[in-house]
């Protein structure tokens, strides 16, 4: 009898491990599974996270197209039939002209040649030309300014007399400001590594310039720029509110026996403060909270950001409040599409819902006292009815599926998530910034590791000039060209008026 026992224990325990194991393979499963289906769509699906309903639309310029739903239910049958027949479709399409090429640039210099026939004679009226136009590009001419300043000497005093030289923004540096310019927008903003652009100019210019020497001249430059890039912190550090996010790039350093590879992963933090239209670029070591409090030291007001928990800990005595991102939250829901269509969906037309909001809002033109009332009219109803689907289907679903980390990660943020009705000025995203930040993940596929930490602060402060420059629509090479300029003779306590958001350009490229 003890021998029968104790084989049903061994059996029962054998079983127990069989499901337990079987429940771990299962897990393993979906992991792989999730994973699975995410790279299939990096590689071969379509990259926009854009939700798209795949329901049938509704005809255009019907009843139930021109009113809500509420007021289409209390309309009576013999309502609903005089409206169908008093209904006009008007289709406005846009006629494309066919054939023909598309004309050339108006603003573009023109070398006109005239061919006249050989048959030509004296007496022949000409009655129209017949136009053709070719697009040529003629490669950038390199040449140098020569400043020739002549000595006199003074007859009476014997004192030799000479010209000052114009102020220049680096002394005894023989490549001047526009070349310069140039070189550094090509860096940082066309991604163009130095050693490139001097294999370009070798080529077309017979130039021959050494790379530590360009560097230097990059170097000395960019330092030049240093006190409009602390009157740029300065604004950012005022602002009240900011989106705010961080990304890797790779520093050489000294090779140590912990480091034996010489390379360092540090973070570039940036910042865009909404209200100043300033991008704030910093370079970090770490990505810790240290390095955030380093990145924005002073700064009190509405912080949004991603979902990483370093945000999550920060603490000011309630100075800070966050937001978080909705965009993040809609992307966990839309990789989770193909492990529950029927959740994920429902919870992306709600999340589209409150993007239309948004979207209105802003055709609308309207205020940010007016935009927090209208999301607390309509956004906040919805957010409610999401919460509750939420919470309802959160016990539901596997936690370790797709689908479950989507809700299990927005109804942990949910209270972050919805604070944005409360703020008219706040974004209900966080996308402005991460468009930001990207030509630095651009740059790092071409020039693969700045050269030394201070090469990395850097290039944080041409990123957030530049960034700074495409949110107020200037091309950041005349502004660079006339700030390198007028920066050396402005006035150090005027130096904010030269900001891309403030500038006016003095000079014509």
């Amino acid at each position: 009898m003890n021998q029968i026992q104790n084989n049903q224990s061994k059996v029962e325990i054998n079983i127990n491990d069989l499901l337990k194991q079987n429940a771990d393979y299962k897990l393993e499963i979906e992991k792989l599974k999730r994973e699975l289906d995410y790279f299939k769509r990096i590689i071969l699906g379509k990259k926009s996270e854009r939700y798209i309903s795949e329901e049938a639309p509704l005809p255009p310029n019907t009843l139930f197209t021109q009113m809500d739903q509420e007021a289409a239910l209390s309309i009576t049958k013999e309502e609903l039939e005089n409206a169908t027949e008093e209904t006009t479709i008007t289709v406005k399409r846009t006629i494309k002209k066919s054939g023909g090429r598309k004309e050339l640039p108006a603003h573009l210099h023109r070398e006109i040649t005239v061919i006249e026939p050989e048959e030509k004679t004296e007496d022949m009226k000409c009655i129209g030309r017949v136009v053709t136009e070719e697009l040529e590009y003629t490669p950038g001419v390199m040449h140098v300014n020569r400043i020739e300043r002549p000595k006199y000497i003074d007859n009476k005093t014997t004192k030799i007399i000479i010209a000052q030289m114009p102020s220049r923004p680096v002394e005894k540096c023989i490549v001047g400001p526009k070349m310069m310019s140039d070189m550094i927008i090509k860096k940082y903003e066309d991604h163009l590594p130095l050693y490139r652009q001097i294999q370009a100019i070798k080529r077309n210019h017979q130039v021959d310039l050494s790379r530590s020497t360009v560097g230097n001249w990059n170097k000395e430059y960019i330092e030049v720029l240093e006190p409009l890039y602390e009157a740029l912190q300065k604004l950012v550090y005022q602002s009240h509110y900011i989106q705010n996010d961080e990304s890797t790039i790779k520093v050489q350093t000294e090779a140590t026996k912990e480091n034996p590879k010489n390379i360092h992963l540090g973070y570039m933090w940036v910042s865009h403060a909404h209200a100043e239209k300033i991008v704030y670029f910093s370079y970090q070591k770490g990505r810790s909270g240290e390095s955030f409090r380093s990145h924005l030291p002073h700064f009190q007001g509405l912080l949004q950001t991603d979902g990483y928990n370093v945000y999550e800990q920060i603490r000011y005595d309630d100075q800070i409040v966050l937001l978080s991102c909705w965009a993040h939250a809609r992307r966990k829901f839309d990789q989770a599409r193909s492990n529950d269509p029927k959740t994920a969906e429902y919870v992306l037309k709600e999340i589209q819902k409150l993007y239309n909001i948004e979207r209105q809002a802003k055709e609308d033109g309207i205020t940010p006292e007016q935009r927090k009332e209208v999301r607390q009219s309509k956004s906040k109803e919805i957010l409610e009815h999401l919460e509750k689907y939420l919470n309802a289907n959160s016990g539901l679903v596997l936690p370790s599926s797709a689908i479950g980390i989507a809700i299990e990660y927005t109804i942990k943020r949910w209270t972050k998530l919805v604070e944005y009705i409360n703020h008219g000025e706040a974004e209900i995203d966080n996308n402005i910034v991460e468009n930001s930040i990207r030509p630095l993940a651009l740059g790092r596929k071409n020039y693969l590791f700045a050269g030394s930490h201070d090469s990395a602060q850097r290039s944080a402060m041409m990123y957030s000039f530049i960034g700074t420059c495409k949110i107020n629509g200037i091309n950041p090479m005349h502004w660079l060209y006339d700030v390198f300029l007028r920066i050396k003779d402005h006035s150090i306590n005027k130096i904010e008026e030269l900001l891309p958001q403030n500038w006016t350009s003095l000079v014509n490229l």
